[in-house]
């Protein structure tokens, strides 16, 4: 491989597009963010990405010829054979495709990869799973995902979309999920969940409670929940820890399932990893074998928010569906 090839990168969320130009040694050579603006319709954020494409190019000063493709991270139900998002309910798309519109607009190869199993790559790659040939990486953020790196090679599923892992069910009779299931993990430990906890004791309990006022001025999120936590409050840290709880639940599945050597969390509920790491590893060595948990790392994320894009990159250069 030549030490001047790159890859671009695109992380297509329900808030913001991120385009960055990598090297093949993880090296994020130029980047450029918009806002996604997913109430203008398909074809504006579609312009958007496009548009993000063409001014990392131009801002990198790199030869289009010296550049491998393009790798593209989406959340939602894919299919990486055609190159189509098949529903994304973040950008409202429905059989948009997109990786054959921005193969036209550029003359490059196009991938497209699931965000968290392009979060996946990149660590796998660059970051908390160098070295590896099973890690597991978990995004924790709105919802939960999970990339699954098995005997040095992504699993993908039939189509792209393996690794559902927010909507495995941990209570068969739980509450309804928007996906049809019940007892979703994503329910009871995803950032939306975070919320809706601390919104529904708020807004039930009988005696005074101090921070009622931000649901009354709508500023409760998971973010200014977590934040409060780590500070110290000790109804949102229940609140935030029991979101562990759960996760280690889960974790517990992931270990039986695939015998990882790592579990990589990240996403950005994860910034309150100092209180939720600890009940996540707790809850998930009592639930395992003695034998199987042993051996399992649990650490966050080395690359942080450039995970999707890096990880999309990634996928061009080191083809994650072949044992590696």
């Amino acid at each position: 491989m030549s030490k001047e090839e790159y890859a671009i990168g695109l992380d297509l969320g329900g808030t913001k597009i991120l385009a960055g130009l990598v090297d093949q040694t993880g090296r994020l050579i130029a980047q450029k963010q918009l806002p996604t603006h997913a109430e203008e319709g398909e074809k504006a954020v579609i312009e958007r990405v496009l548009s993000a494409t063409h001014d990392v190019l131009s801002a990198s000063g790199i030869h289009p010829e010296k550049v491998r493709g393009v790798g593209i991270a989406s959340a939602g139900v894919i299919n990486s054979d055609s190159g189509e998002v098949v529903f994304a309910s973040n950008l409202g798309w429905r059989n948009v495709p997109i990786g054959t519109l921005i193969g036209q607009r550029f003359g490059l190869p196009v991938q497209l990869f699931n965000d968290a199993n392009a979060a996946a790559i990149a660590e796998w790659l660059w970051g908390a799973g160098v070295g590896t040939r099973n890690m597991i990486y978990v995004t924790v953020s709105t919802g939960v995902g999970a990339g699954i790196i098995s005997d040095g090679r992504l699993v993908s599923g039939r189509d792209g979309s393996a690794g559902e892992f927010g909507h495995i069910s941990i209570d068969w009779n739980g509450p309804s999920c928007r996906c049809g299931n019940r007892g979703c993990l994503e329910n009871y430990a995803s950032g939306t969940a975070i919320e809706n906890a601390a919104r529904h004791i708020l807004t039930t309990a009988k005696e005074p409670v101090t921070n009622r006022t931000l649901v009354e001025n709508g500023e409760l999120t998971a973010k200014v929940i977590s934040e409060a936590a780590l500070a110290g409050d000790p109804f949102f840290a229940q609140i935030v820890k029991q979101a562990g709880f759960y996760l280690g639940i889960g974790a517990a599945n992931l270990i039986y399932l695939f015998n990882p050597e790592v579990i990589v969390f990240g996403g950005g509920v994860m910034n309150a990893s100092a209180l939720l790491l600890p009940e996540i590893e707790t809850s998930m060595r009592e639930r395992c074998i003695p034998g199987l948990v042993n051996e399992v790392r649990v650490v966050t994320s080395h690359i942080g928010v450039e995970a999707g894009v890096m990880g999309a990159a990634g996928g061009i250069f080191k083809n994650p569906y072949c044992k590696n």
